[in-house]
């Protein structure tokens, strides 16, 4: 049997949304919402806002993780740590949406550039990925990235 694009995206998110819904968590579990599209006959699927699961659960304990001091954004919670050497990131969630992506980053920014960090460059790729670089007390590369429905992901990479 040969399928079209629309119809293994549609198996594929509901093979998706059917393994998921075998976990062990108990946390809510995404939602799959099937509908016809206006301009055809195929049926499409778009994930409901329950699609963050786990990636937006805060973790307040991991902001310790940061250099003393450290300015994050207001309403930014962490949720993850990894370190390799010197290096350590710390990722949040934030809620925002992709159009939002160069506004936090400078927000985040600002912030940095008011505690003594100098901004020193910027990238964007609007609806993707916003970036700077900073210097300071400590080398830091600031990412903003959409996450989820509704959230934003904030990466603060601190080189020591």
């Amino acid at each position: 049997m040969r399928r079209t694009g629309t119809a293994t995206l549609l198996w594929m998110t509901l093979s998706v949304a059917v393994l998921t819904g075998c976990s062990s968590s108990p946390s809510p579990q995404p939602t799959v919402t099937i509908s016809r599209s206006a301009d055809s006959d195929a049926p499409s699927a778009t994930a409901e806002p329950a699609s963050c699961g786990q990636r937006t659960v805060p973790h307040p304990e991991l902001a310790g993780q940061l250099p003393g001091g450290f300015p994050t954004l207001p309403g930014w919670q962490p949720t993850e740590v990894a370190q390799q050497g010197s290096t350590r990131v710390v990722r949040g969630a934030l809620l925002g949406e992709p159009t939002e992506l160069a506004t936090v980053r400078d927000r985040a920014a600002g912030q940095l550039t008011g505690a003594g960090y100098r901004l020193t460059d910027t990238d964007e790729e609007p609806g993707y990925e916003a970036e700077a670089e900073l210097a300071g007390p400590h080398e830091v590369n600031l990412n903003v990235k959409p996450l989820c429905h509704g959230y934003l992901v904030v990466s603060y990479l601190v080189r020591q």
